[in-house]
């Protein structure tokens, strides 16, 4: 039987820790012999207090480092030894029978990571629309969302998640995984649910107003590092890459009809209308070509001022002098 960790991690989760940690203990019990780990992320409430409550082994960061999901994720990698490694946000809620569903998938020895259909609630317990692709058959995918179980073989092969990655860190270790020849399956299983979730707009405006758009840009800089950008853009942003194009493409058009040269800017303005139209009728919605426009508007302007202004730290330096127990 392979060794199985279970990774939580978390900050100020005082509201929803206890019932994560619970079902992450009753998923590892059906599963047999499996560790639970809690990586907390200088929490000021009762987080860590409750944690320890259920007899979960604790890692805290310290405050002055600097904090994220991948850091907590980093941090509990190399600080457990499971040869199996599930890694769970501190608000989420594991299906019992998950683990026990996917750890036979691992008898194939190219696979790096599973995952299956993990359902998000928003702040009020309303389910939101399914992020992803959902199919009835195993396939392959090209990162895993959410509360992933990986080999730790193949993330010391390539790399475990970069801890000074905010944002699309999946996406950049799921890069280096498909290089490294790893494949990675989406498996037709419940998972789990999120609470907390958020349309894609709401988290793009919510970076923007808290000033951390530009980290998407910070991600592209160290996939660019890892010889990753183009692949990045095109696996990742395709959408944002689009919107990009058809701004460079329409510009023209724009500047004929400011100067008064309606009618050959109609030669351009025609395809807008077109696109604006089939966004519309795709996201069923006639706010759907607004949500476009601002959703990938952010992700350009955060891919470029964080490419231009991003500090890339080496992903050995971060820290590991935790505080444990």
């Amino acid at each position: 039987m392979r060794s199985l960790t279970v990774i939580v991690i978390g900050r100020n989760e005082e509201a929803y820790i206890t019932d994560c940690l619970r079902s992450a203990l009753a998923a590892a019990a059906q599963a047999g012999c499996a560790e639970v780990v809690y990586v907390d992320s200088a929490s000021t409430d009762r987080t860590v207090e409750l944690a320890r409550a259920l007899g979960v082994r604790v890692i805290s960061l310290r405050p002055e480092w600097e904090l994220s999901p991948s850091a907590g994720r980093y941090v509990g990698f190399h600080h457990t030894s499971g040869e199996l490694v599930m890694f769970v946000d501190g608000d989420t809620v594991i299906e019992p029978d998950w683990l026990r569903n996917a750890i036979p998938w691992f008898d194939r020895p190219d696979v790096a990571g599973v995952a299956g259909f993990f359902e998000d609630m928003d702040d009020q317990g309303r389910p939101l629309p399914y992020v992803g692709k959902r199919s009835e058959t195993v396939c392959e995918m090209g990162e895993l969302r959410g509360s992933g179980l990986y080999r730790r073989k193949a993330m010391e092969q390539v790399g475990t998640f970069n801890p000074y990655l905010v944002t699309d860190e999946e996406a950049e270790l799921g890069l280096r995984l498909r290089r490294g020849g790893w494949k990675m399956l989406q498996l037709p299983y419940p998972m789990g649910c999120h609470h907390r979730g958020a349309p894609r707009l709401k988290m793009m405006l919510r970076a923007f107003r808290l000033g951390r758009i530009e980290r998407i840009g910070v991600t592209w800089r160290y996939a660019c590092r890892e010889g990753l950008g183009f692949q990045f853009c095109f696996s990742h942003l395709r959408l944002t890459m689009m919107f990009a194009l058809a701004c460079l493409l329409l510009s023209p058009g724009l500047f004929l009809f400011l100067a008064g040269y309606s009618h050959a800017a109609k030669l351009f303005l025609w395809p807008l209308l077109l696109g604006n139209v089939a966004i519309a009728i795709k996201k069923r919605s006639l706010l759907g070509p607004l949500d476009y426009v601002v959703t990938h508007g952010l992700a350009l302007f955060g891919l470029i001022t964080g490419s231009l202004n991003a500090r890339i730290k080496d992903p050995r330096d971060y820290p590991l002098d935790v505080i444990d127990g």
